[in-house]
């Protein structure tokens, strides 16, 4: 096998540029080594992270978070899918993911997330986690990976050890007017949490979703977009309120995955990223 990969097509696609390389491996600055390792799958990294929302406490906006959905930019490729990784357990200053054996994203810091182009093939795919530092394995897991799907594989801090959650993107365009939103709850000191999307003056009445856990979802949710659309997560039962999101800035056909995270170090106030699902 030859030591060296020839650059086949450089392309942009919104405000994000790829670099495919023999068509078959994307990075963002590719060098001598980072191409002679890469053979069993597509890599990617993309310009922006993966991180919408820099919320500080209960003042946060999605506005960020407005890029493209990165499956429909492949390019002549075939066959991958493209794997959002981000790092969500606060104990963990920065991780390593590996797919199979290959390490296909290196140092990511917690409260961060970049994606990885995967190839798809017919068996199962291995995901291992490990520190940077030490390459102590902290997670794995395993599932087949499909053909232009996207999944996000989310890092998770458990009181001893770690866990992956396992997302695919299952979000279908929301009607005329509306926008999709889905809730991750990965937060060790939030507890159950309840979900509210109101206009930005409503009282906290009516939750869309109650008592989501810790490693529980919110499936996706199809609201009227508007200047007044608002998000709040409060602790499960109360209306002890842990994150305000002003949403207002979503438009209509946008769909998005709010994750829910410690602060860095851990502990509060809670913070949220954000997945660009659709639009």
């Amino acid at each position: 096998m030859r030591n060296e990969r020839r650059l086949a097509l450089v392309f942009t696609f919104g405000a994000e540029l790829y670099l495919i390389v023999d068509a078959d491996v994307l990075t963002q600055t590719p060098t001598n080594n980072s191409m002679a390792q890469h053979f069993m799958f597509a890599r990617l990294r993309r310009l922006m992270s993966v991180r919408g929302l820099a919320a500080i406490g209960v003042a946060a906006g999605l506005a960020s978070i407005g890029g493209c959905k990165v499956d429909d930019a492949l390019g002549p490729t075939n066959n991958q899918a493209v794997v959002q990784f981000i790092n969500a357990a606060p104990r963990y200053d920065a991780v390593d993911l590996y797919v199979d054996t290959t390490n296909a994203i290196d140092t990511l810091a917690y409260g961060d997330g970049t994606s990885a182009y995967v190839k798809a093939l017919t068996t199962q795919r291995q995901f291992t986690v490990r520190g940077s530092s030490d390459t102590t394995a902290l997670a794995s897991t395993q599932f087949l990976v499909q053909d232009r799907k996207t999944y996000a594989l989310i890092l998770t801090q458990h009181a001893t050890g770690a866990g992956l959650v396992v997302l695919p993107d299952t979000a279908s365009a929301p009607p005329a007017g509306a926008v999709g939103l889905r809730i991750v709850n990965v937060a060790p000191s939030g507890g159950a949490v309840d979900v509210y999307i109101t206009a930005s003056d409503t009282s906290l009445t009516a939750p869309v979703a109650t008592n989501i856990p810790f490693e529980g979802v919110m499936a996706y949710k199809n609201v009227p977009a508007g200047p007044q659309l608002r998000l709040r997560v409060t602790t499960a039962g109360t209306k002890n309120v842990l994150i305000d999101v002003d949403a207002s800035v979503l438009r209509a056909g946008q769909v998005r995955t709010v994750v829910i995270i410690d602060a860095v170090g851990g502990g509060l106030p809670l913070t949220v990223m954000a997945l660009p699902d659709r639009g």
